[in-house]
């Protein structure tokens, strides 16, 4: 590729930059307005998803009115997913990955504004926040993306790199539908040079983390009938009376879990072990995890580590303390118990009861190189092996790990553009978190940059859920987040249209 081909597109003037600046500026009460239409569709994946469709055509329009062409709705075995491609003609192509399915509202007396009914209020210093579920996670940093590409179109006339949006309506359910989405565009995404979702994952003290790993995540459930078995009772559940007579699906289910643990609670299948990744830092992370700790001396870990906040833990497993709980957390490999459900629990005499199914699911966070089907194929040996080869395995998700090297040009893009708009980043080798984005990475080698950016709200999947509009200089609000967006497309393409062809 000839370096001043790619120059071309990737070069935007100082001018221009503060003409697409104020563009966002004085466009943003339109990009508010936009925000508040998104929050107004309902799109809860979780449930009976009323909503996801309409949602998924609005997302279809938005695309639509930037530009965009081919784009398409596409039913999946769940929702659906949105497919559309931006092409300004540019040799270099970004995938911008996208969900617009939000978590459950919950208890809706916990909230004391309406979830789906957006309002701006103050709160603190921040002159305007705006309330409703998912303006913060995902539509938020969507909606100021999107304001960032349409200024950057305005005053330039097109993007200086072309642009794949592909957005999932499942991701709360754990992205089951994405390998579809995926094999159905897979010619077309091999042709992008990095893949980039933000959000407003700003603390109220200017950081942002961003990850630069993630672990393979593996979500399956394991199911104990009585007529694969051939035992227990069929076509009804059984009165416990009958319990000296008939087998228990729901025991056997008990069983087969024990079985995937020692008496420690370590994973005891034999089949995964090979293929697990030591519990320590490699050479090349270390500086990062020094890094980390540093950042955290003297802090709570409930403070540090992503999730545990508002928790109490008042011991960790196997007691570790110090260094070895951040180094537990990054490379450690762990199979969890989501659930156990079986039988009738509720009042009434139908509580005597042998039921007929019992089922336990699970999720697998591994630390390793190999693909999930290594895993899954492993599970059903040690389940034969043990003598439970009637007990059946339902894959909801699978997939593998990832790393993006801190080096790549979207990574260091993203750091410079953060910087720039008076954020503080934070790398992360590795999380314990894991979903589609790393397939598309192990598949097409693409760099990541998932769910981090400039912008900053509180409470998602809790009540009152809200992203701040106008942090008044002192948080960042839509406005910055816009302005974040557009340095970084403008930075991606400039880096690489300097490097040698």
């Amino acid at each position: 590729m000839h370096t001043g081909q790619l120059e071309e597109f990737a070069v935007i003037s100082t001018k221009d930059m503060t003409a697409i600046y104020k563009h966002i500026d004085d466009n943003m009460a339109a990009t508010v307005e936009s925000l508040k239409e998104y929050v107004r569709h309902p799109s809860v994946s979780v449930g009976n998803g009323e909503g996801m469709r309409a949602c998924a055509e609005l997302v279809a329009r938005r695309y639509r009115e930037l530009g965009c062409s081919d784009i398409e709705i596409v039913d999946t075995f769940t929702f659906p997913g949105v497919y559309a491609y931006y092409n300004a003609g540019a040799p270099l192509t970004l995938l911008n990955y996208n969900m617009y399915d939000v978590r459950s509202v919950g208890d809706l007396k916990a909230w004391t504004k309406s979830p789906f009914d957006p309002v701006i209020e103050p709160l603190g210093d921040s002159p305007a926040v705006m309330y409703g579920r998912g303006a913060l996670t995902p539509k938020g940093a969507d909606t100021a993306w999107l304001a960032a590409i349409k200024a950057i179109k305005a005053i330039t006339g097109t993007l200086p790199v072309n642009i794949i949006f592909l957005a999932e309506g499942d991701e709360i359910l754990g992205s089951p539908s994405y390998v579809e989405l995926i094999e159905r565009y897979r010619t077309r995404l091999a042709k992008a040079q990095g893949l980039l979702y933000l959000r407003g994952s700003q603390n109220a003290k200017g950081e942002v983390p961003l990850v630069l790993g993630y672990k393979s995540f593996i979500t399956f459930e394991i199911e104990a009938s009585s007529r694969n078995w051939g035992r227990g009772a069929t076509g009804a559940p059984a009165h416990s009376a009958l319990r000296t007579l008939v087998d228990s699906p729901a025991l056997r289910l008990c069983q087969v879990v024990n079985s995937l643990y020692d008496a420690n609670g370590k994973l005891a299948i034999k089949e995964w072990l090979p293929h697990l990744a030591k519990e320590e830092a490699p050479q090349s992370e270390k500086a990062m995890v020094d890094a980390l700790m540093a950042r955290f001396a003297g802090k709570p870990w409930a403070d540090c580590i992503p999730g545990m906040a508002g928790l109490e833990i008042p011991r960790f497993v196997d007691d570790v303390t110090g260094p070895d709980v951040l180094t537990r957390y990054i490379y450690g490999s762990a199979l969890n118990i989501q659930g156990i459900y079986s039988g009738y629990i509720g009042p009434g005499s139908r509580t005597f009861t042998i039921p007929e199914t019992a089922t336990a699911r699970f999720d697998a966070r591994l630390v390793t190189s190999e693909a999930p089907e290594v895993f899954l194929s492993g599970l059903r040996q040690h389940l034969d092996r043990h003598g439970f080869g009637d007990v059946n395995v339902k894959v909801i998700s699978a997939y593998p790990g990832s790393r993006t090297q801190a080096t790549a040009d979207l990574v260091q893009s993203w750091l410079r553009a953060v910087e720039k708009n008076g954020g503080k980043p934070v790398l992360w080798p590795c999380q314990a978190y894991g979903g589609p984005w790393s397939m598309l990475a192990r598949d097409f080698g693409m760099p990541v940059v998932f769910g981090a950016g400039i912008g900053h709200g509180a409470n998602v999947g809790l009540p009152d859920e809200y992203l701040v509009v106008d942090g008044g200089g002192k948080l960042s609000g839509m406005r910055e987040m816009a302005r974040f967006s557009a340095d970084l497309i403008v930075d991606f393409a400039a880096t690489a249209a300097r490097r040698p062809a």
